[in-house]
């Protein structure tokens, strides 16, 4: 299938704006990305293609400038985990988009959006040294899911990060390294479950990447210019607005 010029402006348009969170806070980027494509039309499959192929050169770039703040033990369970729920994810993924309408996916995303919201607000835990082995599974295991299921497990990480008493660029570092090193697995998992259905968001995104890294660059600048909690709530409002619309849409419908 090919794209519309107007499909193709909607993906330009939607991952710009992605991206611009992304630079002003440092994710959030497939949270507004997959529910706005999903609204607009395309395929779950299809907006979490847009998201990994947008966001995967930009966590490759992270991981390698930051590169210095990694400690390599505090890398292998995470990714060893996230490695083996990813293909999980995609398949959950494959079987909504087999049995579950498009207004149905649409409702889907817009609760996972709202437990997101909310876990990110309410769950405020004084940052330690070390997360407990039961917890770090779980956030993990749930990242993973998220990453194969819709190319947007990066918030249970941040949860993770703000749990302990990590500076900023390390914290970042980690983000970007486990994204980037999900990469291989989550884009084979897309590729095994959904076949070459997924290659025209593909090559699309590549197409409009100039357009995504200019959203990126712009969101650098914005964040310098805004306090990241003024930010962040008008992030989270951002998100949480898309999630009622694509709850409550299917009743107008």
């Amino acid at each position: 299938m090919i794209y519309t010029p107007s499909e193709i402006a909607l993906i330009a348009t939607i991952m710009t704006l992605g991206s611009i969170v992304q630079g002003a806070v440092g994710f959030a980027s497939g949270l507004i990305g997959v529910p706005l494509l999903v609204l607009s039309g395309f395929s779950l499959p299809e907006a979490a293609t847009v998201n990994l192929v947008s966001t995967s050169v930009q966590n490759i770039t992270g991981a390698w400038k930051l590169w210095p703040y990694l400690e390599a033990r505090e890398l292998v369970f995470p990714v060893a985990v996230r490695w083996l729920a990813i293909p999980c994810g995609t398949y959950a993924a494959y079987l909504a988009d087999q049995r579950l309408d498009p207004a149905q996916s649409k409702q889907l995303i817009g609760v996972f959006l709202l437990v997101v919201v909310g876990l990110l607000w309410s769950l405020k835990v004084s940052p330690r040294d070390y997360l407990h082995l039961g917890w770090q599974t779980l956030i993990f295991v749930s990242s993973g899911f998220l990453m194969g299921f819709a190319a947007i497990g990066g918030a249970p990480m941040v949860v993770y990060v703000n749990s302990l008493t990590w500076n900023t660029n390390k914290s970042r570092a980690f983000l970007f390294f486990c994204s980037a090193a999900s990469l291989p697995i989550a884009f084979g998992a897309f590729w095994y479950e959904h076949g070459e259905k997924i290659i025209p968001a593909a090559w699309t995104t590549i197409c409009v990447m100039p357009l995504i890294f200019t959203g990126l660059w712009f969101g650098f600048r914005v964040g310098h210019r805004l306090s990241k909690p003024l930010f962040r709530r008008i992030t989270f409002g951002l998100i949480t607005l898309i999630a009622i619309i694509a709850i409550v849409t299917p009743f107008f419908a």
